[in-house]
């Protein structure tokens, strides 16, 4: 049996546990029209898995005949990029014959000949005029778009975008972005329309079906997995769904290449140096990088003090900072999953061995 865990960002894991019935509900919503879901935000820090829920839904509704599905990215003339994407779907599905060629774009062009700039209007005529056709004929069209951020592609996108609503037009659009990143967009005058949209928070996964998971896959293995060391490597995750998939793929690995076919808590303390590792290469640097300094400093009081909970008057005493100044900075980063109110005064980082992480960046920065 091969590897059944996949640590890598945006592709959907043959494993999906805990994101099935989400994934399932909201394609439900989507196919009957729920105006609720017609504009759907997902939204979770890196490695929560938003991509590979998109990717899931995305996929599922584009194997109905009367969907077509296109997937965007922020850097690429959006419009163009939706004619060009459901002139091959509508190709591939056969819809040719069902459509009014007077309305279509099939006979034209889309190539280096056609300036976007010139012919923007033109090409924002064809798709409404496509899109028209499209739902005469009972076929509708989910819009993609992961790691969404303020930028004058997505604004200018959704000004269409408002306006396809507006003419009811048979369109759903599905985003994905990083907390930061979506608290931004309540700052633009067009892009506060997509925090009216459907919220998906990615929030952890709960600990008891990864412990369950990973007896049950490791189990198809071949592999003795006990109760305990089942629920010190849930632990070890926090919830994280890149965690998880990660821890198990390291265990895997390692069970593969040694005589041993019980999985012990040995055996996961074996691998928790590189798992630690890879998570501050693949996750935490890049997190770490995108906060201010005020919230790096909270953040650094909180693992100087440690402890699983850490009380809210330690880490102002530690920053000689009143409760009021220091709510701002706890609100943002509970916003953006970094870390969680768990009693009442008390935080907790929400991340698996981020504390860790924080010593080892502190200790780098005052040599």
């Amino acid at each position: 049996m091969k590897n059944p865990f996949s640590p890598s960002f945006g592709s959907v894991p043959d494993n999906f546990i805990d994101r099935q019935l989400l994934a399932q509900e909201t394609i439900r919503k989507i196919q009957e029209g729920d105006k609720l879901y017609q504009t759907s935000l997902i939204y979770g820090q890196r490695g929560s898995g938003k991509t590979a829920l998109m990717t899931e839904i995305a996929k599922a509704l584009s194997q109905h005949a009367d969907w077509l599905v296109v997937n965007l990215i922020l850097e690429s003339d959006l419009i163009l990029s939706i004619l060009s994407q459901l002139q091959n779907q509508i190709n591939q599905k056969k819809l040719t014959a069902k459509l009014d060629l007077k309305v279509s774009f099939l006979g034209l062009e889309l190539g280096t000949s056609l300036s976007a700039e010139k012919h923007s209007l033109d090409y924002q005529a064809i798709l409404f005029n496509l899109l028209r056709d499209l739902k005469k004929q009972g076929v509708q069209v989910l819009i993609t778009i992961d790691e969404i951020k303020a930028t004058p592609e997505l604004r200018k996108f959704i000004s269409y975008y408002q306006l396809m609503i507006r003419e009811d037009l048979a369109v759903a659009l599905m985003m994905a972005g990083l907390p930061k990143n979506v608290s931004e967009l309540q700052n633009d005058d067009v892009l506060t329309f997509l925090l009216r949209a459907n919220r998906i928070v990615l929030n952890p996964l709960d600990l008891m079906i990864i412990k369950d998971s990973y007896q049950m896959l490791f189990k198809q293995g071949s592999y003795k997995l006990e109760l305990k060391p089942a629920l010190y490597m849930a632990k070890q995750t926090a919830g994280f769904a890149y965690a998880f998939q990660l821890l198990g793929y390291l265990l895997w690995d390692h069970l593969e290449t040694s005589t041993e076919t019980t999985l012990t808590i040995a055996t996961v303390d074996a691998v928790l140096e590189e798992f630690h590792q890879i998570l501050y290469r693949n996750v935490y640097l890049r997190i770490y990088g995108s906060l201010t300094v005020k919230e790096k400093e909270y953040l650094q009081a909180m693992a100087q003090i440690g402890g699983d909970k850490i009380k809210n008057a330690q880490i102002g005493a530690v920053l000689q900072k009143p409760a009021n100044y220091l709510s701002v900075y706890r609100r943002k980063l509970i916003d953006s999953q970094i870390i969680v109110a768990t009693d009442y005064g008390y935080v907790s980082f929400l991340l698996p061995a981020f504390g860790n992480y924080l010593e080892e960046q502190m200790l780098l920065e005052s040599l």
